[in-house]
């Protein structure tokens, strides 16, 4: 049986080797398993005791499996939350249980408004398609670095901008984080598709109506050029040294408008399309 003294040790081995904590349970499974050389079965007395001992020495919350991909709703002036799953096999998906901390009150009104519910359904469709077709790209060979590049890049600042708004007072500064995941994403969809040399990247600069043209001219969907409106309500990227102030319903568009980008993205390239 696993001693109080072997995983003292091999933590502090861990600590000293840069092991995230998260993944240190793990890691020892493996190492009490060649160490002692016996097999373990991850149900096992052994197996939940290193978890338990890990969890109690660790911060909090570090071993739980978490979402794939969290967003946020915007509905009676308020974000809520969406989180997205790790789902493995098949299972039936209720989209109202990814909607998160909001009271059963208003999570009925939506239910019992037809158009109220196809709104909704529609984004968490998006959300999906989003958080697992981004996963998908991530896991595939042979797409151009460039676009790849941009397009993780894109994700980081779409992540950042949805923590942002889904805190208890929304910062408006998520616009500006929003307007860099629309750059991205607007690059790295055109680098995916045709290819994007470094200068035509700098030609388009954080210009986001060159880049919406050429995303359309690169896609062909002439149905994006309705965007550009929405477009108008981000800051000039110089404004990014000053404060920000942008009503909600606004920040609730220039998001909506990067992670619908982000779906036409992974959509194109995987066989993600939950709405369908």
């Amino acid at each position: 049986m696993v001693t109080e003294d072997w995983l003292i040790a091999i933590n502090d081995e861990f600590r000293k080797d840069g092991v995230e904590q998260r993944g240190r349970p793990w890691k020892a499974l493996q190492r009490y398993s060649v160490e002692f050389n016996v097999s373990v079965d991850f149900s096992s007395n052994l197996a939940n005791k290193i978890f338990e001992w890990f969890s109690a020495h660790s911060k909090p919350g570090v071993d739980q499996v978490g979402s794939l991909y969290e967003s946020v709703y915007f509905f009676d002036t308020q974000f809520w939350g969406v989180s997205i799953p790790i789902i493995f096999g098949e299972v039936r998906l209720n989209p109202f249980d990814n909607l998160d901390e909001i009271p059963e009150s208003i999570k009925k009104e939506i239910m019992l408004n037809k158009n109220l519910t196809d709104e909704y359904v529609e984004f968490w469709s998006k959300c999906i398609n989003y958080g697992y077709g981004f996963d998908d790209l991530r896991k595939t060979s042979g797409l151009d670095a460039f676009g790849m590049q941009f397009l993780e890049a894109g994700d980081q600042e779409l992540r950042m901008a949805s923590k942002i708004l889904n805190q208890f007072r929304p910062d408006s500064r998520a616009i500006l984080t929003c307007r860099l995941a629309v750059e991205m994403f607007f690059k790295s969809y055109i680098a995916l598709k045709k290819g994007l040399s470094e200068k035509e990247a700098k030609s388009i600069s954080h210009n986001l109506n060159t880049g919406l043209d050429k995303f359309i001219e690169a896609s062909g969907y002439d149905h994006w050029e309705k965007a550009r409106e929405t477009l108008t309500i981000f800051p000039e990227i110089h404004d990014r040294y000053k404060p920000q102030e942008i009503p909600p319903k606004q920040l609730w568009e220039v998001f909506s408008l990067a992670q619908s980008l982000g779906v036409v993205i992974t959509q194109e390239y995987t066989d993600r399309n939950i709405l369908n």
